[in-house]
């Protein structure tokens, strides 16, 4: 199929098809003078040098130099109609200068050029104005219309056909980008995945840590508080007795905890009762363990609460519990549960000898994992202490009802440790 520019090449190279045609027939007509015939055959060379150095040597002239393109077809005009008055054969060199001005000529100065062949064609105005009747005219304009129409033909032919041609290219782009940003998409959906499988791994990594940081190594640290406090008392076999005991539910408690860790369950003490009771159990026993005093206060209106938000207020309190009875050497311990209208927060204070949270020890695995599990929740943890003067952690998160279900969506939080960020 034909492009434009090989229409535009075909209508450049018209003139010299026609010349070459009209010069074999000249050349070899017997009736003129070998004399005629040199000249005639020079004129005709003249005009293929001009026709090719002006139009088919520069490209680039033809549609975009007026200048250039005005001599040139005033020279083709004036030769062709001198060949054309050599031998009527060259008439047919003037008719080609027709397409040649849509062809060669810019813009509306073709319709000049159609205007002037038209001249040419009538034997110029001379003869036109001595012609008698109005005939001669009529034909000159009918004949410079038709032209005219023909080359406005062509000329929005070859616009519309550019036309579709820059629509195609358009389309052609847009098939290729898109093509593109379908291959950078399924890239960065690759990476995406490669990254959610990272996340999860970590994630999981993350809470199988604390799940057997707040099971199994809480309950081994506290079989081993146990097992020394029966060491030393080894002269009481009562104390040791009861030192012992307490060891083996520590150590059953455990593996209960192990258990259901491992199955993604709740803990045990919130699989059938509520926090509240769960955390008095959880402080008395912890009491009764570490034979010092603790107590719980619960303050508002207690009510059924997501799973998750249950286990993070349970799990919060009991690794501060566990830091108090490692760490903090108090005399007393005291633990509020909270219920209020959007919140429900878990203070534990106690008077020990306390700490600086942004000391290099202020912050270990257990109150890590007490951040990374609050702050799943979009809650807050805040750690006041100093030295001699006790230890407050306080744990904020949002009371998030039990109808909410497993359909609840997390959000990242903040954790507040006392201006330090561990």
């Amino acid at each position: 199929m034909l492009r434009v520019h090989d229409w535009d090449r075909a209508w450049r190279t018209l003139p010299l098809v026609i010349l070459g045609v009209a010069s074999l027939i000249a050349v070899a007509d017997p009736a003129a003078p070998p004399h005629d015939r040199a000249v005639t055959a020079a004129l005709a060379a003249a005009v293929a040098v001009w026709h090719w150095w002006m139009v088919l040597a520069h490209p680039g002239w033809p549609e975009r130099a007026p200048a250039p393109m005005a001599v040139y077809f005033a020279g083709l005009l004036a030769l062709a109609w001198v060949l054309s008055s050599r031998h009527p054969v060259y008439g047919l060199l003037v008719i080609a200068c027709f397409p040649t001005a849509f062809a060669t000529l810019p813009g509306r100065y073709a319709y000049l050029g159609v205007a002037a062949t038209t001249l040419v064609v009538m034997g110029g105005p001379a003869a036109l104005l001595d012609s008698e009747g109005p005939w001669p005219v009529v034909s000159a304009l009918t004949g410079a219309v038709l032209a005219a129409f023909i080359g406005w033909s062509i000329r929005a032919l070859e616009a519309e056909v550019e036309r579709r041609r820059a629509a195609n290219r358009a389309l052609e782009d847009a098939n290729l980008r898109l093509a593109r940003l379908g291959e950078e998409n399924a890239e960065l959906q690759g990476r995406l995945l490669a990254a959610a499988r990272r996340t999860g791994v970590a994630g999981e990594r993350g809470r199988l840590a604390r799940e057997i940081h707040d099971t199994l190594a809480q309950g081994l640290a506290g079989i081993v508080m146990q097992l020394e406090a029966a060491e030393e008392a080894a002269g009481d076999a009562d104390a040791v007795r009861r030192r012992l005991a307490v060891a083996r539910d520590l150590a059953r408690e455990s593996l209960t905890e192990v258990r259901r860790s491992l199955d993604g369950l709740r803990p045990g003490p919130l699989a059938e009762t509520k926090l509240p009771e769960a955390l008095s159990a959880l402080v008395s026993g912890w009491s009764a363990a570490h034979e010092l005093p603790a107590t719980l206060t619960v303050t508002g209106t207690a009510r059924l609460l997501h799973p998750e938000v249950e286990v993070t207020v349970y799990r919060a309190v009991q690794e501060a519990l566990a830091n108090v009875a490692r760490h903090a050497g108090a005399g007393k311990t005291g633990v509020t549960l909270s219920y209020m209208e959007d919140v429900v927060v878990a203070d534990v204070r106690d008077d020990g000898e306390g700490f600086d949270p942004c000391g290099a020890g202020g912050a270990g695995f257990g109150l890590t994992a007490m951040r990374q599990r609050v702050v799943r929740l979009a809650g807050n943890v805040a750690v006041e202490s100093a030295p001699g003067q006790g230890t407050a952690v306080s744990v904020t998160v949002p009371a998030i009802p039990a109808e909410a279900g497993r359909e609840a969506t997390w959000v990242s939080g903040t954790a507040d440790a006392a201006a330090c960020d561990w």
